[in-house]
């Protein structure tokens, strides 16, 4: 853990650079998914520019809405807009940021009247690689922390950590009588010197290795698609379904009801129901939700026989906008 990567002094001043390990890696993976998706639409003989056009709207699209859904699901947290603006220390969600980039995207790419499912299958496996960033940042700031591990690799966080915090709180709640907390660092001090954290799972680690394995399999899976938008809809439904599984060894989310059906039942008068609904995260509910969309896709395209869609139908490229004014000029 290293939430703060370094303090740059400015010289002839009391003022400090603050180098923040979460930023920085979302900065990092950034750059690394746009020079990805940039050598692979060279490769294919189109403009890097339509990439680079499509990842300020991704990079605005996720940073807003992956903060706007974070402060949406965790708004107990934050006492003032100042609190929900600071991003650095963390507290993005992957699935709100993904949403909003999409439609960004989706916006521009048809503004520009170009192929929609092609350049997004171009681009989806560079966001595994940017995710595998992300969750980088996540294990250096401590955020999307685990459950408590029974196995040999569990991990114990340093004592004023946000997992400890997360471990310290539920540990006073369950003591009798009043609690003696406190964020006070002799509330902090005299906690430690008493209690042990349990070790939990890494599961930042656990979601760093699981977006490598989707850019490896999403890189390879592009040579040999038959349609174009299999890409985009693959990374959709394998991203979901582990993105599900990875949730049951999480603690830092608070669980819910499948897709808000208690407030169904009840509207139907099945009130008894309600209580033999799985328990899941926000995250699995989106989770369900998006893997049927995938699925859906991926069987349309595999039924679907427009000429544009199939894997060989290459639009024709796009010139830079500076070759286009030279050539009229």
């Amino acid at each position: 853990m290293r939430p703060i990567l370094l303090r740059i002094p400015l010289p002839w001043t009391d003022e400090v650079i603050t180098l923040y390990g979460y930023g920085a890696m979302l900065c990092l993976g950034c750059l690394a998914a746009i020079w990805v998706a940039a050598r692979r639409a060279k490769r294919l003989g189109q403009s890097p520019e339509i990439i680079y056009n499509a990842a300020l709207f991704s990079f605005l699209g996720g940073l807003i809405g992956g903060r706007l859904f974070y402060v949406i699901q965790y708004r107990d947290h934050f006492q003032s807009l100042w609190d929900m603006a600071k991003i650095w220390d963390g507290g993005l969600t992957f699935y709100g940021g993904f949403l909003l980039a999409v439609l960004l995207v989706l916006g521009y790419l048809a503004a520009a009247r170009l192929p929609v499912l092609y350049w997004l299958d171009m681009i989806a496996p560079s966001v595994a690689l940017g995710l595998a960033f992300g969750r980088m940042g996540c294990f250096l700031n401590g955020c999307c922390f685990g459950d408590v591990c029974r196995i040999g690799w569990g991990m114990v966080w340093p004592v004023g950590s946000i997992p400890w915090q997360h471990y310290a709180e539920a540990y006073q709640a369950a003591l009798p009588g009043p609690a003696a907390g406190g964020d006070s660092g002799a509330a902090i001090g005299a906690l430690a010197a008493t209690w042990r954290m349990p070790a939990i799972h890494p599961t930042q680690l656990y979601s760093i290795i699981n977006a490598l394995l989707l850019f490896a399999v999403l890189h390879l899976g592009f040579r040999w698609k038959r349609r174009h938008g299999q890409v985009l809809f693959s990374f959709i439904l394998l991203y979901a379904l582990s993105r599900f599984l990875l949730e049951y060894l999480r603690a830092d989310e608070a669980e819910a009801y499948l897709l808000g059906l208690p407030t169904f039942l009840q509207a139907v008068g099945l009130e008894a129901w309600v209580w033999r609904l799985p328990r899941l995260t926000i995250s699995q509910n989106l989770a369900i939700g998006m893997a049927l969309v995938a699925g859906a896709g991926l069987v349309g395209l595999s039924r679907s026989t427009r000429r544009e869609l199939r894997a060989d139908f290459v639009p024709p490229a796009i010139e830079p906008a500076g070759r286009r004014k030279e050539k009229t000029s």
